[in-house]
């Protein structure tokens, strides 16, 4: 190829020429970084990270306390027993070993709790009320009033008498009467002649008060 030629082709191709110049650069510049410890990306390249791996992991410490070992017992020499002359045997106590008073063989004191007995409730007393003595009834109607009696005037008394122990009247209380001279002639009359079998709490005699009713009629 003739001189003219080479000059025309090159002329012919500047994109050649200026790939060439920069591939020439390239490789001058890669020398010096080399030289100087840089790495240089070229343009469109993908960085490569590099990967580090983690430190291996520390052994676990024992979080658990220190158990304290038992302090070893004192060694105590075995005891020794006295030897027993040839021919003698040796004396045995053959006395039995008693139990403590109050105690329970084991050296331990058992008080007993003291029971109470229960208390066993008193029957209800037995109570029988005071009756008219069957032989004193025709004493139990008092006389009639003489001014009520003329008029003609009937009526009744009701009263509560206290009867005594001995069977007698003690006290005489009006509740009612149709006319004072009814309940005068009633209270006359009980204190007087009236007769009880008193009342008795298990066959004891005893008090009590008992009403009574008294009517004054006008037979013909």
């Amino acid at each position: 190829m003739t001189a003219d030629g080479f000059l025309n082709q090159r002329q012919r191709h500047p994109v050649a020429m200026a790939a060439a110049i920069a591939i020439n650069l390239g490789a001058v510049t890669a020398l010096m970084l080399a030289k100087t410890g840089v790495v240089v990306i070229p343009p469109g390249a993908i960085p490569l990270i590099p990967i580090t791996e983690p430190p291996p992991p520390e052994p676990a410490k024992d979080t658990q306390p220190e158990t304290k070992q038992p302090e070893p017992a004192p060694f105590v020499p075995p005891r020794q027993v006295p030897s027993q002359p040839a021919g003698e045997r040796p004396l045995i106590d053959s006395t039995p070993s008693l139990p403590p008073l109050g105690g329970t063989g084991t050296g331990e004191t058992v008080i007993q709790p003291r029971v109470e007995p229960t208390p066993t409730p008193a029957p209800n007393p037995v109570m029988v009320d005071a009756v008219p003595v069957p032989s004193a009834m025709r004493d139990f109607q008092p006389p009639y009033p003489p001014q009520l009696l003329r008029t003609g005037v009937e009526g009744k008394a009701v009263v509560r008498v206290l009867i005594g122990a001995d069977g007698r009247v003690k006290q005489v209380a009006i509740i009612s009467a149709d006319d004072p001279l009814f309940a005068d002639a009633t209270e006359r009359q009980a204190l007087r002649k009236w007769r009880f079998r008193p009342a008795t709490r298990d066959g004891l005699a005893v008090e009590s008060w008992k009403q009574m009713t008294v009517r004054f009629e006008i037979r013909s």
